[in-house]
């Protein structure tokens, strides 16, 4: 992916990706959900429509879809992957990470499955489903004016609610491992900087799902989540772990496995901008997570990746890492040290 520089050189999305896998298919979506994190990252919700999803209903899709041996193709993905966006009004097209799962996009069945065939000219307005529920896929989306995908969609709400977009699935850094066992796997280490928690989330949230992989994970797996970010300025403790993103949705996974005991997960905060600590921390401690004013270091890695003995077995751990490119370098060649060299275990995507 990019690499660090003292210049900051805006580089098309589609250019730097170049040689990252993707689908062959676009997919039509349609803007069915704008809700702000903050006042820098919106979450949104594209639609998929049910027919693209729902094998019972592609016999009523128009035959000049696209179709693999006269079947349509199914949104998939896995989770870590990101999306091309396509707009119809800008040049090129956006890049940004799936925070939500791949059981988001697939159609709830029905409580009560109808048996009545539908015209084909009726086909394309497809009820949704008793469950209230339609597929979707969520993305969260920096406002950065200076890239024309963000910029279009940090307009006003009332102006693109609604309209439809163009996406096509790619990145190959994903869950599970594509080089580990699961069944060897003891550890596991996610190190988040920024936006990097965009990715991360997808798994973390596929993984307390109980997930098909899960039965084939050791039975004392460890996951631990070390998330690097910047506490928003001039806002009380609560309000300003509100705002950071996807910080809720962590403690909820926490709470969760705590409860379930099927999975063991920690999550550790650092705050890279708390320089006022008295002021800028609850005033209780936290039961789900360790709060940290300061960066991550070599020490916070040691530990996490030694919990399962690894020095000495490095096939029992994985390390996933995503943030900006010089967090990233620093954080992996700390890693590639600690599993002695054993970068197979380290997956990383730099977010520039």
């Amino acid at each position: 992916m990019s690499s660090p520089t003292t210049r900051k050189v805006s580089v098309p999305h589609t250019v730097r990706t170049a040689a990252e896998p993707r689908q062959n298919r676009l997919f039509t979506v349609r803007l069915s959900h704008i809700e702000e994190i903050n006042p820098t990252v919106r979450l949104l919700h594209l639609t998929i429509p049910p027919s693209v999803q729902d094998p019972s209903l592609q016999e009523y899709v128009a035959e000049s879809e696209e179709a693999d041996n006269g079947q349509l193709q199914p949104f998939t993905f896995f989770p870590g992957q990101w999306l091309d966006v396509h707009i119809p009004s800008v040049a090129n097209a956006g890049g940004f990470s799936i925070t939500s799962t791949p059981a988001d996009a697939q159609v709830l069945p029905s409580l009560e499955p109808s048996h009545e065939l539908i015209p084909a000219e009726e086909a394309v307005i497809v009820p949704v489903n008793s469950h209230g529920r339609e597929p979707y896929v969520e993305l969260a989306v920096q406002k950065v004016l200076s890239n024309p995908a963000s910029a279009w969609l940090w307009r006003p709400k009332e102006e693109i609610i609604g309209k439809e977009l163009s996406i096509r699935v790619g990145g190959s850094f994903v869950w599970p491992p594509s080089k580990a066992k699961l069944e060897a796997i003891r550890n596991v280490v996610f190190v988040v900087g920024g936006v990097g928690i965009n990715p991360i989330i997808s798994m973390l949230s596929h993984l307390n799902n109980n997930d098909e992989t899960t039965g084939s994970f050791h039975a004392s797996l460890g996951i631990h989540v070390l998330y690097s970010t910047k506490l928003p300025d001039n806002v009380t403790p609560e309000t300003g772990f509100n705002q950071i993103p996807f910080l809720s949705r962590l403690r909820e996974i926490v709470r969760s496995q705590e409860q379930s005991r099927r999975l063991r997960i920690t999550l550790d905060l650092f705050l890279t901008n708390n320089h006022d600590q008295s002021s800028s921390l609850p005033a209780r401690t936290p039961q789900d997570m360790t709060i940290q004013s300061r960066r991550i270091s070599r020490d916070d890695l040691q530990r996490m990746v030694s919990r399962a003995h690894s020095q000495s077995n490095p096939d029992e751990t994985v390390c996933y890492v995503c943030g900006p490119p010089q967090m990233t370098d620093e954080v992996v060649d700390i890693l590639n040290d600690l599993l002695n060299g054993h970068k197979d275990r380290i997956y990383f995507e730099k977010w520039w």
